[in-house]
């Protein structure tokens, strides 16, 4: 599965507005290994990698095709590649476990002697906020929550809760779909979602610094194609709009705490191509 993240966020802080973009790609193989009742082991494994972050005019550009070999982060994320760790979800599409996750970053450091350990912690927190298991966990569910409980036919329609996981922001997501149409090869559904903010008050740290997201709403749309003779994803477009607040308390580099408004629009594409 070949995807995309396309994620804009506008946020003001001390009365400075801050455009941040961001964009991950990634190609994921999965092959299953077990299927036991309605639980299916899979082993997964990234085959390509890549991520830019524009930051007011200043680029961070890593990709691990970078044919150049000149860019240390880029060899970074290619050292991720084919590292095989171990996904179950159940035949409704819901991720019940990932294993072996660290995987991913076993060899991230070999060729740099020169990292120190601090170095390598914080590359490595970085990478876990976007290929990490909570974003795996992410863009594996806003492609495959829209599977149903049970039989549906065309014109039908069907609610599934997820959540929102990404840096500070959580947020509880429900989403009506509904079976616009069936053919031959493929069966397409469109979802409306409303995003509202989670039960959770929990401060949760974001490069070192302690937050909270607050006062969450948005909307999420969703076409998706499945392959008739599979099920598995052959298209998938979801783009999600939230807004809410940031809020940062009192601590050593926040003397006084802050209040950050911020919107979050995110764009996102999965093919089986």
């Amino acid at each position: 599965m070949k995807s995309d993240a396309n994620m804009t966020i506008i946020q003001t802080i001390n009365g400075t507005k801050q455009l941040i973009s961001t964009l991950m790609t990634g190609m994921m193989a999965h092959k299953v290994i077990a299927i036991k009742d309605t639980v299916y082991e899979m082993e997964v494994q990234f085959r390509s990698l890549g991520v830019r972050v524009d930051v007011g005019g200043k680029v961070v550009d890593m990709r691990s095709d970078d044919a150049t070999g000149a860019n240390p982060a880029s060899k970074m994320i290619k050292n991720m590649l084919n590292k095989p760790f171990t996904m179950f979800i159940s035949n409704r599409g819901k991720v019940l476990e990932l294993k072996n996750i660290d995987n991913l970053y076993s060899r991230m450091f070999e060729g740099f002697p020169q990292i120190t350990d601090a170095q390598k912690a914080q590359f490595k927190a970085q990478m876990e906020q976007s290929f990490g298991e909570k974003s795996i966990r992410t863009s594996f569910q806003d492609s495959f929550s829209v599977v149903p409980a049970g039989p549906v036919g065309q014109g039908d329609k069907w609610v599934s809760n997820t959540t929102l996981e990404s840096g500070a922001i959580s947020a509880n997501i429900k989403t009506t779909y509904t079976l616009q149409g069936i053919t031959a090869d493929a069966i397409t559904i469109h979802g409306e979602a409303a995003i509202q903010q989670g039960a959770s008050k929990a401060l949760k740290e974001y490069n070192g610094i302690p937050m909270r997201f607050t006062n969450a709403t948005g909307s999420s749309t969703a076409n998706i194609k499945l392959d008739r003779a599979t099920g598995w994803i052959s298209e998938s477009k979801v783009t999600k709009l939230v807004s809410g607040i940031i809020e940062v308390p009192d601590g050593p580099k926040t003397p006084g705490g802050m209040t950050i408004p911020m919107s979050v629009t995110v764009d996102m594409t999965a093919t089986n191509k």
